[in-house]
């Protein structure tokens, strides 16, 4: 075990190019560690839980599959291009198992192998596993499957630690955690979303490779060099196993329900040491190329955010300019006192990921226009401007004066201000009689009782209480004859 893991980590390392930040097996191995017992079993059953999630996802097999899984066939979008750091192997010729079942089943079952059993014989599992899974670890969890499901025959085993992405963020990898289902990062720690604090780089999808200089670039033309020692790199550990169902010494074939492929994910998690899935998850699964433009869909979204996000050196700029352009301009207390207290506030929102930098600009020209405002106009009307007296040949004094068409447009504004509220003055007053002369008459009318009248005056007065004149005429009845 400890020659595979050093001859692994020699493999790896002979990938990387100077000064490349890699999040080797080692580190994941020493990580991983603090989740094994003393003698490196899993203590998953025992209740403490590997940071590496589980996952058993079966589809029938492809003709291409065997190929993609030795990597005979190319794949473009490697992470490592380095195919010896995958583990290999063969237990049983696939052609020739799919030329025996049938004839095996139609001797064991005296009638031939339908053409759907026939499409379906092969199965192709994709299975997460941890760093430092071993070809044996899978055969230990085919065992453990077939002991309590029948079936599952290995045919051939491939493990992938060539894929992955690049990931840029300001936390360590060992911090983070993806969450699949929402396609969401959160720290580990805290179970803090931090989703838009990683942003990915997929290979052949947002950075190629060049194979000719054995550099990585933002554009297919190779034309933007990336810079990839300031990022990590996550490796998409996993495990490609052709199996069959079909036992061929029974000629029968195991048949899971949903009740039995629950518990084969539980026999997985424990058999691999890793977490087990979320329990009844209604997580709708997703293909191969659905999950592609979902991962890119938010990726993209995540990376506008980042970028859109205000950081506090952008803060500290901005007000650093502000601050110089004021200078000339009297930047007396109460404008620097005002802005400090902007700035304080502004410092918060970027803490919290809640200002982007179109808003943190239009914060601070909303300052410049009202700190203008308030140095150059008095009670905020009537502008100012500063001339030259002189006083003598040789001196002279600033001093401030009205502006004198800022005065002009002042009584212009409070002329027409003064009459809107006359007219409005008015209209009130005259309400005021109608309401008056309305209380006159209502008192009239009940000094002599005439309810009728009465009745009468309120319709056309009030037109809104002639629900309430019958509750009205009773109660008035009722006061009478007290």
């Amino acid at each position: 075990m400890e020659q595979e893991k050093n001859l692994l980590e020699e493999k790896l390392r002979a990938t990387s190019k100077p000064n490349e930040k890699i999040f080797k097996l080692k580190e994941e191995k020493n990580f991983n560690s603090s989740y094994s017992n003393s003698s490196g079993k899993s203590k998953y059953a025992s209740g403490n839980v590997s940071i590496y999630k589980s996952s058993f996802h079966s589809q029938k097999a492809t003709k291409h599959s065997l190929e993609h899984m030795e990597r005979e066939s190319k794949v473009t979008y490697l992470l490592e291009h380095d195919s010896s750091v995958n583990d290999n192997i063969i237990y049983e010729d696939v052609e020739k198992f799919k030329k025996e079942a049938p004839q095996i089943y139609k001797e064991k079952i005296s009638q031939k192998m339908q053409a759907t059993s026939k499409a379906n014989l092969i199965k192709e599992a994709v299975i997460n596993v941890k760093p430092d899974t071993t070809l044996e670890d899978i055969e230990k969890t085919f065992k453990n499957l077939h002991e309590k499901f029948g079936g599952h025959f290995i045919l051939a085993t491939s493990i992938h630690r060539d894929e992955g992405v690049f990931i840029d963020s300001k936390y360590d990898l060992k911090d983070l955690e993806y969450v699949s289902s929402n396609l969401s990062w959160k720290l580990r720690s805290t179970n803090e979303d931090v989703t838009t604090e990683v942003v990915d780089y997929a290979p052949n999808r947002n950075i190629f490779f060049n194979s000719e200089n054995s550099n990585w670039y933002f554009d297919k033309e190779f034309k933007n060099k990336a810079d990839t020692s300031k990022f990590q790199k996550k490796i998409n550990y996993h495990a490609h196993v052709l199996y069959s169902n079909f036992d061929k010494q029974t000629g029968k074939t195991a048949r899971l329900d949903r009740t039995d492929l629950r518990n084969l994910q539980t026999i997985v998690a424990d058999s691999l040491g890793m977490r087990r899935g979320q329990r009844y998850s209604k997580t709708k699964r997703m293909n191969h190329w659905q999950l592609k433009r979902a991962i890119d869909s938010k990726r993209d979204s995540n990376l506008k955010t980042k970028e859109s996000l205000a950081r506090l050196k952008d803060l500290n700029k901005e007000v650093s300019e502000l601050r110089q352009e004021l200078q000339g301009n009297e930047f007396d207390r109460k404008s620097y006192a005002v802005l400090e207290q902007l700035k304080k506030t502004l410092t918060e929102k970027v803490k919290a990921k809640e200002l982007t930098i179109e808003d943190l600009r239009s914060q601070l020209d909303k300052y410049r226009a009202e700190n203008e405002k308030r140095r150059t106009f008095i009670d905020g009307k009537i502008k100012t401007k500063t001339v030259k007296l002189k006083e003598g040949l040789l001196k002279s004094k600033e001093v401030k004066v009205f502006d004198t068409k800022s005065v002009e447009g002042f009584v212009i504004e409070s002329e027409q201000k003064q009459k809107f509220l006359e007219e409005k003055n008015k209209k009130l007053e005259e309400n005021n009689q109608k309401l008056t002369n309305f209380v006159h008459e209502l008192r009239s009318h009940l000094k002599i009782f005439d309810l009728d009248n009465l009745k009468e005056t309120i319709k056309s007065n009030i037109p809104k209480t002639t629900k309430n004149i019958n509750n009205l005429h009773k109660s008035l009845n009722k006061d009478i004859e007290r």
